[in-house]
């Protein structure tokens, strides 16, 4: 994913709908929001928590590609509309050569897009998004210098959170459906992603060899971005132009992710963990059986914890120190969550409202310990559900982006 493309003729700035939006700007707190859509994870429970808290919403499709169809669509709608605030996630609306964000300056129209990928394989060296009139986001605290870096002046980190509604506890586990399990993951394998990445550098076997190199080590390094790892094992890296080290550090970290993830989760299925997700699973498991299928998100996942007495949590290594949606949506829907202990972790809950292990060979005595002890399940899931519905709802999130929006724009 990168902003969207354009074309010159596209990109022309109406002054005159600027001027008028900027003219009927409304004083107080902001109550129409403008929601880029594309069909991605977050835009559905972001959509739900801004009408759950009052708003308004225009949703405002768009596909890869700005043509002129789109930006007269999309002018026509923001005149009628009049939206307080744009709102997007990973700079979904956003192009390559920054005109959107020259609309939000022309008519004094803030955005707010919130990362929960990595943000520099998403921005890139597109340097026309920098823009005071951006509030970005960032489920990583980690990202929140290197963004201030590139230009933007207004950076917060903001974890993600569970949408209640869907993820709640039922009055009956429907093991009719989906059976009951002692223990299972659900997640990718990352390699559909990998492969799409590696295909770019079939006909270059040096940068396989690098790619395959840097990866080994950005496993194990104290690195956030695998940049720093290829530049030690590929010496023609800083010479090459911005956007092809980005594509090198890219498959790294993809490389690196599948091999961490294949590690971690394989050898539990020896211990009787399932793994759902992609179907990569069923040739990447030591025991075949293991895999149980793909679950969807929002039809069967909140659902489906709810079967299994220990849900296993491997965050990817793009996120060395955020923390992912399974986090949130296990607890939320009163199941029993493992996850890694990382220092954001605490940013949600007290060490005694969750089980964690410290490291990856920790996990396996962690969860043989948890099968035995359901007690100590029940307990800790009714412990770590209250802790999300008592500040970890998409709602909190929308009230922290409202009230940031009123601080600094207002």
């Amino acid at each position: 994913m990168r902003p969207h493309q354009t074309t010159s003729a596209d990109m022309i700035m109406p002054t005159s709908i600027a001027r008028y939006l900027r003219e009927r700007k409304r004083p107080g707190p902001p109550r129409r929001v403008w929601l880029w859509r594309q069909g991605f994870f977050l835009e559905e429970e972001c959509w739900r928590a801004f009408i759950r808290l009052g708003l308004e919403v225009r949703q405002f499709h768009l596909e890869r590609t700005w043509d002129a169809a789109a930006v007269s669509r999309f002018l026509q709608g923001v005149a009628e509309f009049l939206p307080d605030f744009f709102f997007s996630v990973n700079h979904i609306g956003f192009d390559q050569s920054g005109w959107l964000s020259q609309f939000l300056e022309a008519s004094r129209r803030p955005a707010v897009s919130w990362y929960v990928d990595h943000p520099h394989f998403i921005l890139r060296d597109f340097r026309g998004n920098v823009s005071p009139w951006v509030l970005v986001l960032v489920w990583d605290r980690h990202y929140v210098d290197s963004l201030q870096e590139m230009g933007f002046v207004h950076v917060k980190y903001l974890p993600l959170a569970a949408d209640t509604r869907l993820f709640r506890p039922y009055r009956r586990a429907p093991v009719e459906k989906f059976g009951s399990h002692p223990a299972a993951f659900v997640g990718s394998t990352w390699r559909p992603r990998l492969e799409q990445q590696m295909a770019k550098f079939q006909r270059d076997p040096e940068k396989l060899a690098a790619i395959a190199a840097g990866a080994r080590l950005f496993r194990t390094s104290g690195h956030y971005r695998a940049r720093d790892d290829l530049a030690r094992v590929y010496p023609g890296f800083a010479a090459l132009p911005g956007a092809a080290q980005i594509e090198l550090e890219a498959a790294a970290l993809w490389q690196a992710s599948v091999w961490d993830r294949l590690d971690r989760v394989g050898p539990l299925t020896r211990l009787g963990l399932r793994v759902f997700g992609d179907p990569a699973w069923r040739d990447c498991l030591p025991l075949a059986h293991a895999y149980g299928g793909p679950l969807h998100y929002h039809r069967e996942l909140p659902a489906f914890y709810q079967c299994v007495a220990v849900n296993l949590n491997v965050t990817s290594l793009q996120m060395k120190n955020g923390l992912n949606q399974r986090v949130f949506d296990v607890p939320a829907a009163g199941a029993f969550l493992l996850t890694e202990a990382r220092e954001a972790l605490w940013d949600i809950y007290h060490p005694e409202d969750i089980a964690s292990y410290a490291a990856p060979e920790e996990a396996p005595e962690k969860l043989i310990y948890y099968l035995n002890q359901p007690e100590a399940r029940r307990r800790l899931a009714a412990k770590s559900r209250a802790r999300v519905l008592d500040g970890h709802t998409y709602i909190h999130r929308g009230q922290a982006i409202l009230q940031w929006l009123a601080s600094l724009f207002s």
